[in-house]
């Protein structure tokens, strides 16, 4: 019976040793540490759903969603589907404490995501690993945290994003990734995100827009500029604000800047 006793008391000592030891590491280590498949789970931005499966909606507006490298605009054909609030979860690809690839989710999860290693994370917690990873990270991995980290209910990147896109260090798809949300940001703050082609109208004046973007960067780029700045039309705004992003011209982290009203 004391063998029991004192081998009872070993296993607790192991057990409290070793949630000391998890609970003084951070998101980042304890990531590091696993192998295979790990999903973060942490609070999302309240306005945001999905189905748990990939669909990502109301991030930006009501009328964008997001599934798996897509992105999908217009109500008539999303906005009746299952969209379920947070959490938000980040799937992580690890080998050998490398993380390979990162995927978005939001709302319930599936049953066959239930068998991988599942760690719980405030949004600061996940804020803070997403940033890390947006920041230093090399390969995709980098474009690859960007939307988990707009997903955190936590204050947005922006600056960050910034810093990356102005960043002639970094790979030009990642820098191109960083762009490209800087504009659906934009696009929020102005109150355009959900400026669709509702009327004949509006689909010309997108379609004006693109036709600008696709001539050569010297004479396009100057003039979706002045569009993005000051475009009357809502859905004329919008088409210029994102082909500008699509352009990876650096003069466009600088309007994407003062429109987002940072230096």
């Amino acid at each position: 019976m004391r063998q029991f006793v004192i081998a009872a008391g070993v296993i607790a000592g192991v057990v409290a040793t070793n949630a000391a030891s998890l609970q003084g590491q951070t998101l980042s280590q304890r990531i590091a540490r696993s192998d295979g498949v790990v999903q973060v789970i942490y609070p999302s931005k309240s306005s945001v759903c999905g189905d748990g499966k990939g669909m990502i909606g109301h991030l930006f507006g009501q009328s964008m969603y997001f599934s798996g490298d897509n992105t999908i605009q217009g109500r008539s054909n999303w906005s009746s589907r299952f969209c379920e609030p947070g959490p938000a979860r980040a799937v992580v690809s690890v080998a050998s404490g490398e993380i390979t690839r990162i995927r978005a989710y939001v709302g319930p999860r599936t049953p066959d995501e239930r068998a991988v290693t599942t760690i719980d994370a405030s949004a600061a917690e996940a804020s803070a690993w997403l940033s890390e990873v947006v920041a230093r990270n090399e390969s995709r991995v980098a474009s690859d945290a960007m939307l988990p980290l707009l997903l955190a209910d936590a204050p947005e990147p922006w600056s960050l994003f910034l810093r990356v896109a102005r960043d002639s260090s970094r790979s030009r798809g990642v820098r191109h990734a960083a762009l490209d949300w800087l504009g659906r940001g934009v696009s929020a703050r102005l109150g355009i995100a959900d400026a669709g082609d509702d009327t004949p109208d509006d689909e010309m004046r997108s379609q004006a827009v693109f036709a600008l973007s696709q001539r050569p960067r010297g004479e396009s780029v100057p003039d979706l500029i002045e569009l993005a700045r000051s475009a009357k039309h809502p859905s004329a705004r919008r088409a210029a604000i994102f082909w500008l992003g699509q352009t990876g011209d650096s003069r466009a982290a600088d309007v994407f800047a003062d429109l987002l009203g940072l230096r």
